[in-house]
């Protein structure tokens, strides 16, 4: 049901287009046709971070330099567009001026892939390549994540509170050293004094020293 209904307003839309002549949205109506069918395969999914940059693959195996090449994002949004071999960025959605770019050097080879700078939110999403030519198309799928640098910052803090923690024990540890040693010094010294103490109080009696005290008595 759903490929008739889709059939009977492909019918209209091509009477429309060639009575008024209009093969720019003859691609455009083709485009966002085969979209709506190859939305949801998706062959490749591409991490990004807010602020930084990805490169959105897609080449043909027939190489042609003028070729036309289609992206879109989510089946409708215009991203980028080659005719002939050529950028055209007059139908570009606003929001992507200046900060989707390609490799024009790379077109011969069959390199049609695009590069999105300076990533936001919103980018995230389905992309659609379409090479009009040989009906090729790649979906790819733009994941945004949060910044790196927020979790190089706390883990950086996280190890300065692990040194600071680690300094503070091993300052502690010091202490309990030096106090132990102090106790033993102190505690060998008080023994040592002792024994000094006990051998004089209990030493026998020198000879001359009980013949001058009878010589006394």
């Amino acid at each position: 049901m759903k490929r008739r209904l889709v059939h009977v307003f492909e019918l209209r839309q091509y009477r429309e287009i060639v009575a008024t002549g209009n093969y720019f949205c003859f691609y455009r109506f083709y485009f966002i046709c085969v979209s709506a069918v190859l939305i949801h395969k998706v062959s490749l999914q591409v991490p990004g971070v807010i602020g930084g940059s990805v490169v959105l693959p897609c080449s043909s195996t027939e190489p042609d330099q003028d070729t036309e090449v289609h992206w879109r994002q989510n089946g409708s949004k215009i991203v980028y567009d080659i005719i002939k071999g050529k950028d055209s960025v007059e139908q570009q959605e606003p929001r992507y001026k200046n900060r989707a770019e390609t490799f024009p050097e790379e077109y011969k080879r069959g390199n049609f892939s695009i590069k999105l700078n300076d990533l936001q939110h919103t980018d995230a999403g389905k992309y659609t390549c379409l090479i009009a030519h040989s009906s090729e198309h790649k979906t790819v799928e733009l994941i945004i994540n949060e910044p790196t640098t927020e979790n190089g910052t706390k883990s950086a803090d996280q190890e300065t509170q692990t040194d600071v923690v680690t300094s503070s024990s091993l300052l502690w540890v010091y202490i309990i050293v030096a106090v132990l040693i102090l106790i033993m010094l102190i505690a060998g010294f008080i023994i040592g004094y002792r024994k000094k103490i006990q051998a004089a109080l209990f030493s026998p009696v020198m000879p001359e020293d009980k013949e001058q005290t009878e010589i006394n008595v």
